[in-house]
C-alpha cells in the first residue's frame, strides 16, 4: 500500500473548507485519538471469539468514519474485515487483524504530520 495515498488530501481540502481552517486542528486530533483508542483496544488481543466481535464492532465504526477524513485504505482494510466476519470467513478476518492495526498506526501517523504542517 503505498503511504501517500494514506490520507487523501482532497478530502482533507474538502473537510477544510467544510469546518473552517480554526476548527480542523481540533477535529483531526479527534479523529486521531479514536484511532489511538482502536489500537489499544485490538493490539495485544487474543484473537477468540470474543474479541472477534469487539475487532468486528471496530471495524464497522472505522468503516464508517475514516473515509469523511481521506483514510480510504484504512477504511477499504476495515469494511474487507467487516465483510469477513458477516459471512464467517473467519480465517481471513484473522489473518488481516495485524495489517488493520499497522494501517491504524500508519494513519496516526499521517495525521500527525499533517497536523505540523
Amino acid at each position: 500500500m503505498d503511504e501517500l495515498n494514506l490520507l487523501q488530501s482532497d478530502k482533507i481540502t474538502s473537510l477544510r473548507a467544510q469546518v473552517g481552517e480554526e476548527a480542523m486542528p481540533a477535529l483531526l486530533d479527534i479523529f486521531k485519538q479514536e484511532l489511538q483508542q482502536y489500537i489499544g483496544q485490538i493490539e495485544g488481543v487474543a484473537v477468540s471469539e470474543e474479541n472477534r466481535e469487539m475487532i468486528a464492532r471496530t471495524c464497522h465504526a472505522i468503516k464508517g468514519s475514516a473515509p469523511s477524513f481521506g483514510a480510504a485504505l484504512l477504511a477499504e482494510k476495515a469494511s474487507e474485515m467487516d465483510a469477513f466476519y458477516k459471512q464467517q470467513q473467519l480465517q481471513d478476518f484473522d489473518s488481516q487483524c495485524g495489517e488493520l492495526i499497522s494501517l491504524l498506526r500508519r494513519t496516526v501517523f499521517k495525521l500527525d504530520q499533517l497536523q505540523l504542517l
